[in-house]
């Protein structure tokens, strides 16, 4: 070597060397030099390298040492990588660097080897990567260099072989033996740069792709950062959505773990499924920072995957395709992109939870199981949406390991859904809108989403907690529109991280300030937020009271009227809640209430309601400046809890100034001796005094009125509490609160005779100030003032009391006197009853806590109730005297409005103590606990007010002791129980109420609707106890018939529909209720077959209890559908009796269709009669329910629409699902929903007891074809319906609503039939699952797969499911068919109905003359208003609204009708199944203009002057220059909008009623 240096150094141009190698040559030396120079020792020197290849020609001798040298190379670089493997240490630094230069040298040299000695090398480093050994990882830029080299050649000769092939083929052949052979797993990363740095066809450049991809879990977990960026990198040329695909799968197979992830185990110790959480979370870490980095250098990567999440709509949403999005938030292109997406899905998701709630049939969510949400409650495959919040909770846990740059994308993520998705009106949002007193909707859990994942990342992120309250504070300052939700937000903070809250308080106290300047509603929100903070800090408490005090002293005493009721309420409230601070109350309330009371008694009333009022005395514009009966009721309130805290006031509590009480006892006791004493004329409020609301005068005293009827509720109360403070002062025994009354309540309960006197006088005068008030006032638009304790300022203690005084229950023979006086006034007894209803009411709408005490009352308010209204069998009762609606408001009964606060009640325990958290509340143990407390208060309150034998609510009676009133047994104390027994009785007492003599059809109605609201309470089945629906019933098990097995919801089910078949309730409203009760229970069942068996027909169309319907029998029928869907029974049966009862609109009437058609009249009979004879013996020919007649018809048949419409839309939804229900089940997306539920439940709870596993095994769910099936099904339970229903002569009123069903019915089969017809594009290849595995088969049996596969083949394979053909088969036979004939009768209907009209307005214009026409009209339509002067304007204006909605219904219904049968055409070429044999052509779809109805408006004139007018339009045009055409053309097109708004008319509601009386008459 030393010899060939020395040569090399006297001529650098190698030409010495060159002579001494062919001197070598001869003597076959230069092979041995050659071979030295390739050893370890001699390796490492570069220019000896370059000496040797520098006096190698190209050609000759020359290009075998060229050969030699890079064969010599590529054999140690091979040799190399196993050493390496071997040693370690320095060994293995010094091999890596020589092999480094090694391979610098020959890339640097390598353009000038030939071609063999290239293919030569390339080989051999193919066959070591074939083999799965594993050369060092210089081989592999070696080998990307040869392998470009190569492809620039013109031909290439295939070792072992004699064929020439091009540069390029030659590539793309070493590229295929590379990918098609297993892969050593540490040559994964080096094969990956090399295939990056090759060019490559689009289907090799797949191919490369995916088997990098499949290597993702074979390699070690640290070297993934790495090659997924190699990865992101090799997508630049091509094939970007399939490496986010793969990438995105992999990961969240990772991240569910479980069974979805088996199939990422390899051999490999050090692969990435088997790490921990934390090592898992470093990796994806690192990955996000490699995405987010390409992301920058590449923007088109961050499109593509927004595309490939918008493709799959919700089904690619995953924790960390929430990451990837997250971080590429951050680059400023993509910011409202990516926020703008979020807000959809999340909007999406919502709705969809919401609507899974609703529908019963896709999800069956247990009943009163906590954590039932995470354990699965969707009965079908994929349906279930993703769980949004469980995702960003597992985001923000993995934040602590390497996700810091995510941080302020999930802030800003939080705080743009908050603000997006709250209410428009800031003023709405901020005063008004309390978020838990209404029915929440999705943007209302949306902000509740956003408001949680804020919390959860203030809770455990540091750096971004200041920013978290500045944006909370700023919300509150400027008033935006999400301040109520920034609030609410605030309130977790406060309540779930307090000791983080402490160092930012600073910030908390400077929005304080603004306290006085917030509305109402804010200020009381944010009070209500801060109230924990106040508790454990002093120094912000002392703050907070120094600005309240300021408020409170200086602004709210001497501010406007509404200001100082809010004072008043909030102070009662305060006395009720804080007794240690009702002496401070009491003295604050007494001090103001003197100024408006004479003490003297110089004045002739007591009370200076002048002080009261402004402008009440110079005849101003009057306005309440002081709310004098709530202050007087304030005053009453904190007084009796002074008198009752003496007896319990510790010694540290705030003392009380007992002259300042004895003198506020002796005030209150004259004035209502003064009260009582002074007539209405002292208070100028007597008949003669003017109450109209147009003058000043008539305001003040309205004014006066109200504030002197309020002071003698006051005063009323007052006598009610002072007496009961002192029998409770008397009497030994303890108040505390259990779940039964107290004994000493009823003895406490009784009044003296004075305080009965005093009551009675004050309510007497009360009364006659309200009905003088009442028929004088008018308010305005003409309405009257409500019923006397509408808006009563009686507490609730105070109402309770009454009630129990006079509704007491007493031993055999002692009777109270005087509360027989009071219940023996029974304007007082309807009073009271009144207030109760409405305070009730009030508290169940409006208020936002119940407070212990108000559910007490509440309780034993209803206890009262139930034994007072609904038990007692008195004769003087108000069940025997609902008869004579004894009540005069609005004609209601002293029961009803009983029943109505009973109503009220079960609505307040339903609202404040729900079994169940909708919405995307956090589940934990703490929400367990909650429905527990909650199921316990709910089974109390039924315990105590449900009827019994015995009477109940018995001192000493314990709840296990219920004695159920209809089966005289104990029951069990649970909710469903108790509630089974509490329907029971009402069932009873409906049916009772129904069979009177004169039936109690209102009182009845409020029974119904107790009923409904305790039927919630039912235990719903489960998906493990659910006997399943549809085509899989019949794989099941017959279950039993006996009662025990049947659930109480069932029994509820099948008592609705036997009273809608027995009881003749000739009755719309009280029909209406029950059938929509019937119909909307009976989804929620599990025993559909009994109610199919209660509408029963025997062969001669008669009801029977013991056959089943005999349907028709030929194709598509409805018996298959009743045997396969007993659900449908119900719908079906009623959409018979509507038949029935309205007759046929076609063809011969039902009485006149034979029985059956005899052997030889089969030739003489029109091809529809034994159709028709089919139909008659299938429905009969009278209803089978009696609920439904001429009366009730037309509302059955609103409730069935209605019910059809929601089935309709239902299906709409479903089938958009079903559409991506496919996706979830496809290779390249993972289903999360329920590992990641678990994974936030366990992450939550403390308790590992009770901790679920990582990934829930998946229950029992029908796949998509099922859910494709019960689709079909209930969409020809639809269409049985409405082809019914199209067939009977139904009004004109529901004819509209049909039409418009029958357009949303035919737009649902024409998206199924475009899911059928373009089924999804679900990935060609499955990256990470085994052929053999669990979830390949699931893949492979997709039915939306095979339908694809077959497509593509030419619809050789292409297969429609048996329940599509079905639907199309009923749509073309019997709906189709029948909706133009029933075109037909709405146009005839229509024209008579039109012919009617101008006929009597023709006849009322030839009497105007006699004076006569307003007589006339009022004897033909009492209902149409009186035309002025005998014009038709008014008659006209509702003609013209009527065109303008007629003039839409029947055109969409057609096109709708094109549209469905446009794409059933397409659909039938495609897959070779002749589906168009089921279409049928008709004449109704040719529409004209009918000049000759114009003049039924008398518009015939108009038309002729407008022509006229047109054409002169027209020849003003041809003379004018060209510049003004457009100008005309917008004049003419005005007129025919004016002359197409007037082309018909339209009739009332009695008029159509007539005519299809009139038309059933003719049939018969």
């Amino acid at each position: 070597m030393d010899t060939i240096l020395q040569l090399y150094s006297q001529d650098a141009t190698g030409t010495v060397l060159r002579e001494y190698f062919e001197d070598a040559d001869t003597t076959l030396e230069s092979v041995g030099h050659v071979n030295c120079i390739l050893t370890p020792p001699c390796i490492s020197d570069a220019s000896t390298r370059t000496a040797v290849v520098r006096a190698s020609p190209e050609d000759g001798e020359g290009a075998a040492r060229r050969l030699q040298v890079l064969k010599g190379a590529a054999t140690w670089l091979l040799q190399a990588g196993n050493d390496n493997a071997s040693s370690g240490g320095g060994n293995s630094t010094q091999l890596d660097d020589l092999a480094g230069k090694l391979v610098n040298t020959l890339i640097d040299i390598g353009q000038s080897f030939p071609v063999e000695a290239l293919v030569e090398s390339i080989n051999a480093i193919t066959e070591t990567i074939r083999q799965q050994r594993h050369p060092h990882n210089s081989t592999f830029e070696l080998l990307s260099r040869l392998l470009v080299i190569a492809a620039n050649a013109e031909t290439v000769n295939l070792p072992d072989s004699h064929e020439d092939i091009t540069g390029v083929e030659f590539r793309d052949f070493i590229l295929d033996r590379i990918c098609t052979a297993p892969w050593n797993p540490k040559s994964v990363l080096p094969l990956a740069t090399v295939l990056g740095d090759v060019d490559m066809e689009c289907k090799q450049l797949e191919m490369a792709i995916v088997k990098v991809m499949k290597q993702f879990k074979h390699i070690d977990a640290t070297d993934l950062p790495h090659l997924t960026y190699n990865l992101l990198l090799l997508s630049s040329k091509g094939h970007q959505r399939l490496v986010l695909r793969g990438i995105l799968e992999f990961f969240d197979r990772l991240d569910a773990g479980g069974d979805v992830a088996e199939c990422l185990h390899s051999d490999n110790p050090r692969g990435a499924s088997r790490l921990g959480f934390s090592e898992l979370s470093a990796v994806q870490s690192t990955v996000i920072l490699h995405f987010s980095f390409a992301v920058k250098q590449d923007q088109e990567l961050g499109t593509e995957l927004l595309k490939h999440m918008k493709s799959g709509k919700l089904a690619f949403l995953s924790p960390f395709s929430l990451m990837c999005l997250l971080t590429m938030a951050r680059v400023h292109r993509f910011e409202d992109s990516v926020m703008d997406y979020l807000k959809a899905s999340i909007l999406s998701i919502l709705k969809d939870e919401e609507r899974t709630r609703k529908e019963t049939w896709v999800s069956h969510r247990p009943a009163h199981v906590a954590f039932s949400k995470y354990y699965g409650s969707l009965e079908y495959e994929g349906v279930s949406p993703p769980p949004i919040l469980s995702m960003f909770c597992s985001i923000i846990k993995k934040i602590p390991h390497g996700m810091d740059q995510i941080t302020q994308s999930i802030v800003q993520c939080g705080v743009y859904i908050m603000d997006s998705m709250a209410p428009t009106s800031p003023w709405k949002a901020s005063d008004n809108n309390a978020p838990k007193r209404t029915k929440l909707k999705p943007t209302d859990y949306a902000c509740e989403l956003g408001a949680s994942i804020l919390a959860e990342t203030f809770k455990t992120q540091e750096s971004v907690r200041t920013e978290i309250l500045d944006h909370i504070m700023s919300r509150v300052v400027t008033k935006s529109a999400s301040t109520m939700y920034f609030l609410n937000l605030l309130e977790v903070i406060v309540k779930e991280s307090s000791e983080a809250l402490i160092e930012h308080l600073p910030r908390i106290k400077e929005s304080l300030d603004y306290l006085s300047f917030l509305s109402l509603p804010t200020a009381v929100r944010l009070m209500a937020a801060v109230k924990d903070v106040a508790a454990i800090n002093r120094f912000f408490r002392d703050s907070l009271l120094l600005i309240l005090r300021k408020a409170l002293f200086s602004k709210c005493l001497g501010q406007q009227g509404d200001i100082r009721l809010s004072l008043y309420i909030g102070l009662m409230n305060l006395v009720e809640s804080s007794p240690a601070l009702v002496p401070i109350v009491f003295e604050i309330l007494q001090a103001h209430f003197v100024q408006f009371y004479d003490k003297t008694g110089a004045r002739l009333a007591p009370l200076k309601l002048d002080e009261c009022v402004a402008n009440s005395r110079t005849g101003g514009e009057s306005s309440l400046i002081e709310p004098l009966q709530f202050l007087m009721s304030g005053v009453v309130r904190s007084f009796v809890g002074i008198r009752k805290s003496k007896r319990r006031t510790p010694r540290d509590a705030i003392g009380v100034d007992n002259d300042l009480v004895e003198e506020c006892q002796n005030d209150l006791y004259k004035l209502v001796l003064g009260l009582e004493s002074t007539g209405l004329e002292d208070f100028e409020l007597d008949k003669t005094s003017d109450f109209h609301m147009a003058s000043n005068i008539g305001v003040r005293n309205n004014m006066y009125a109200s504030l002197l009827i309020g002071c003698f509720e006051s005063s009323i109360e007052y006598l009610v509490l002072r007496q009961q403070t002192q029998a409770d002062q008397s009497s030994n025994g303890k108040a505390t609160m259990s779940f039964h009354l107290h004994q000493h309540s009823e003895q406490g309960g009784q009044l003296s005779t004075e305080s009965v006197d005093l009551v009675l006088h004050l309510f007497t005068k009360m009364r006659k100030l309200h009905d003088i008030v009442r028929e004088k006032a008018v308010l305005p638009r003409g309405k009257k003032m409500g019923p006397l304790g509408e808006a009563s300022v009686l507490g609730l203690e105070c109402i309770t009391r009454l009630m129990e005084c006079i509704f007491a229950e007493h031993a055999v023979g002692h009777n109270d006197p005087e509360a027989q006086k009071l219940k023996a006034n029974d304007d007082f007894v309807y009073y009271i009853t009144t207030v109760a209803h409405m305070s009730l009411s009030k508290m169940q709408a409006s208020a936002e806590v119940l407070k212990d005490s108000d559910y007490d009352y509440c309780r034993r308010l209803s206890s009262v109730l139930v034994r007072e209204f609904l038990t007692s069998v008195r004769p003087d009762g108000p069940r025997a005297l609902a008869a004579g609606a004894k009540g005069k408001d609005k004609n209601k009964s002293m029961l009803m409005v009983g029943i109505e606060a009973l109503t009220a009640g079960l609505l307040i325990v339903q609202r404040f103590y729900p079994l169940e958290t909708p919405g995307v509340e956090r589940q934990d143990l703490a929400t367990s606990t909650t429905i527990l407390h909650n199921t316990k208060i709910v089974c109390g309150f039924l315990a105590t007010t449900l009827p019994q034998v015995n009477g109940g609510h018995q001192p000493d009676q314990q709840p296990s002791e219920v004695v159920a009133w209809t089966t005289s047994r104990t029951i069990k104390h649970d909710v469903d129980s108790l509630a089974a027994a509490y329907c029971q009785f009402l069932q009873g007492l409906l049916e009772v109420f129904v069979n009177e003599t004169l039936p109690q059809v209102k009182e009845a109605a409020g029974i119904l609707t107790m009923i409904q609201i305790l039927s919630k309470y039912l235990a719903r089945p489960t998906i493990s106890n659910t006997p399943v629906t549809g085509l899989s019933r019949m794989d099941s098990a017959t279950s039993t018939d006996s009662a025990m097995d049947t659930s109480q919801l069932d029994q509820l089910i099948h008592w609705l529909i036997r009273v809608c078949r027995d009881l003749p309730i000739d009755d719309a409203a009280l029909t209406k209720a029950l059938l929509s009760m019937a119909l909307s229970l009976e989804q929620e069942g599990s025993s559909p077959e009994e109610n199919a068996a209660l509408m029963a027909i025997d062969d001669g169309g008669q009801p029977g209890s013991s056959r089943q319907p005999q349907w028709a029998s030929s194709g598509a029928s409805v018996s298959s559908v009743v045997s396969n869907f007993p659900e449908a029974a119900t719908c079906l049966r009623l959409a018979a009796d509507i038949l029935v009862t309205y007759n046929f609109n076609h063809g011969p009437g039902i009485q006149s269709i034979p029985d059956r058609i005899g052997p030889n009249e089969n030739d003489e009979q029109d091809e529809e009669m034994p159709r028709l004879v089919a139909l008659k013996r299938e429905i009969g020919v009278e209803s089978r329910f009696s609920v439904i007649t001429m009366r009730t018809a037309a509302s059955t048949t609103d409730v069935l629409l209605a019910h059809v419409e929601g089935a309709l839309d239902s299906l709409e939804w479903t089938v958009g699902k079903l559409r991506y229900c496919e996706l979830s089940q496809s290779p390249g997306s993972v289903n999360l929903n329920q590992a990641m539920d678990v994974d936030a439940f366990s992450s939550s709870s403390s308790s590992p007891s009770v901790a679920p596993p990582r990934y829930a095994q998946p229950l029992n769910l029908k796949s998509a074809q099922k859910f494709e099936a019960d689709i079909c099904w209930r969409l020809e339970v639809c269409m049985w319906v409405l082809a019914r229903i199209a067939q009977a002569c139904i009004p004109n009123t529901a004819a509209e609503h049909l039409i418009k069903i029958l357009s949303r019915c035919y737009k649902v089969l024409t998206t199924l039939t475009k899911h059928y017809l373009n089924p999804l594009n679900l990935p060609a290849s499955n990256l990470f699952e085994s052929t053999s595995g669990s979830h390949s088969k699931k893949g492979s049996s997709h039915s939306g797969k095979n339908r694809s596969s077959g497509s593509s083949a030419g619809g050789a394979n292409y297969q429609l499911p048996h329940g599509f053909l079905r639907v199309t088969e009923v749509v073309g036979t019997e709906l189709s068919k029948h909706v133009y004939n029933f075109l037909t009768y709405f146009q005839a209907m229509d024209s008579d109905i039109q012919e009617r009209s101008f006929a009597r307005q023709n006849g009322a214009k030839k009497k105007g003359d006699k004076g006569k026409a307003n007589k006339d009209k009022d004897d033909d339509n009492n209902d149409e208003p009186m035309m002025l002067g005998g014009g038709t304007s008014a008659v006209k204006s509702r003609q013209k609204a009527k065109i303008l909605r007629e003039s839409k219904l029947i055109p969409d219904l057609i096109y709708m009708m094109e549209q469905y049968e446009r794409y059933v055409i397409q659909l039938s070429k495609k897959s070779k199944v002749n589906l168009t044999q089921y279409l049928r052509r008709s004449t109704a779809r040719d529409f004209k203009i009918q000049i000759q109805r114009l003049g039924d408006l008398g518009l015939e004139d108009r038309y002729e002057e407008e022509q006229h007018m047109l054409q002169q339009q027209r020849q003003a045009q041809a003379q004018a220059p060209a510049g003004m055409e457009g100008d005309g053309d917008v004049r003419m097109a005005s007129d025919h909008e004016g002359l197409d708004t007037a082309l018909d008319e339209a009739v009332d509601e009695e008029e159509e009623e007539s005519l299809v009386r009139s038309r059933k008459r003719a049939r018969h």
